[in-house]
């Protein structure tokens, strides 16, 4: 018996063999390259605010920073802490000493300088959008005293967003930041929340810094750092050997967790707590982290940890080098206004990109499909 399909002609098993299908085929493939390309657009688009509305956010944060910062460099005049003109050439305030009992690291001035243009709180709004941050969320923040600039455009950023910040700090500061007594990271902090600008509140507080890696405080660092805390009245955190490091992240990850998960966890500087004392903590990248090197060592920081349990992470360090990526000036005098900066907007470049490269494969399948069949047909003829 001779199999049904040999009783047909080769020609009736291709359905384009009338030879008009390549006027058919082609038009129906740009309507799928339509038809998927919005529905990506629509799929990500839902999930980001409308550009004008983001522009506008990002706006008002660096405004924020700006109304903050005066405050502060008001406050600091106040308590008669000079500005230096060589240190500080655009009078923010921010930028601290060489070095005093405070100090934990040695820092970069360009850096610090750089950290305190406005437009960087706008760049942070752009990156906790970008992670998915939705009002009402919690987000878990770590501020050291090394950039306090960054700490008010983060808490800027969250003001606007208007998102729930758990924030946990630390007094010590690398050089040039919030190293001066009496003007220290927890003192800023409480003034802005006086004022309402930033109404915001650590809710412990530890010295920074660890003795036993050389960047901890010495001399009466302590004695200064505690009566700082005193004076913003959050719980004290007793930190500062690595020995008992993993401890300390640990219960550091337990308020962070305390009545849920956070949505994101946000770093500010380089406390150990957040990189922990490994190698892997060189290999981390800035801004929102799309990878994070594996590692299970005990001592890795809440970075690592957060990432691991699958929450967004941000971190703000290398600062010259954000500050690139953005097109934001390095050690800039005057500081810009305090406007959205000029960037690519990543949230909708990559939106636009992911939609045109999609399309670009699809009519490349597509364009491959007919001419794969346009050649079966003449042969089948």
């Amino acid at each position: 018996m001779i199999p049904w399909h040999l009783k047909r002609p080769v020609t009736a098993n291709f359905p384009y063999a009338d030879r008009g299908w390549e006027r058919k085929l082609w038009p129906w493939l740009m309507v799928a390259a339509v038809l998927f390309t919005s529905a990506v657009l629509f799929a990500d688009w839902k999930r980001i605010p409308h550009g004008e509305r983001l522009a506008a956010q990002r706006t008002e944060a660096a405004q924020l920073m700006a109304k903050a910062t005066d405050i502060i460099r008001e406050y600091r005049l106040s308590i008669g802490i000079p500005i230096d003109d060589a240190l500080d050439p655009n009078h923010t305030g921010l930028i601290g000493a060489p070095f005093t009992d405070l100090t934990t690291t040695q820092g970069v001035l360009t850096a610090k300088r750089t950290s305190t243009n406005p437009q960087f709180a706008s760049i942070i709004v752009n990156l906790l959008v970008n992670a998915g941050l939705k009002p009402g969320d919690k987000v878990a923040v770590s501020l050291s005293g090394s950039f306090p600039a960054l700490n008010i455009a983060t808490l800027a950023a969250c003001r606007v967003l208007e998102l729930k910040p758990i924030i946990i700090s630390s007094v010590g500061a690398s050089s040039y930041g919030a190293n001066i007594p009496n003007l220290t990271w927890p003192d800023m902090e409480r003034r802005l929340l006086d004022k309402g600008i930033l109404p915001y509140g650590s809710v412990a507080i530890s010295f920074g810094g660890i003795v036993d890696t050389d960047g901890g405080l010495d001399g009466t660092g302590f004695t200064e750092a505690r009566a700082a805390i005193s004076r913003h009245g959050a719980e004290f955190l007793n930190e500062g050997s690595l020995n008992q490091l993993e401890d300390d992240i640990l219960r550091r990850e337990r308020i962070f967790s305390e009545g849920g998960p956070p949505r994101a966890f946000v770093n500010v500087g380089g406390p150990i707590t957040s990189l922990g004392w490994i190698a892997e903590a060189a290999r981390l990248d800035n801004g929102l982290l799309r990878r994070v090197p594996h590692t299970t060592n005990p001592q890795r920081g809440l970075i690592f940890r957060m990432f691991e349990a699958g929450i967004p992470v941000i971190h703000l360090l290398n600062i010259e080098r954000l500050a690139d990526r953005y097109g934001l000036p390095i050690d800039p005098s005057p500081l810009p206004a305090p406007l959205s900066p000029n960037t690519s907007g990543d949230l909708h470049s990559r939106l636009w990109q992911t939609a045109a490269i999609a399309t670009f494969w699809l009519l490349v399948g597509g364009g491959g499909c007919w001419w794969a069949l346009h050649r079966k047909a003449r042969r089948a003829d």
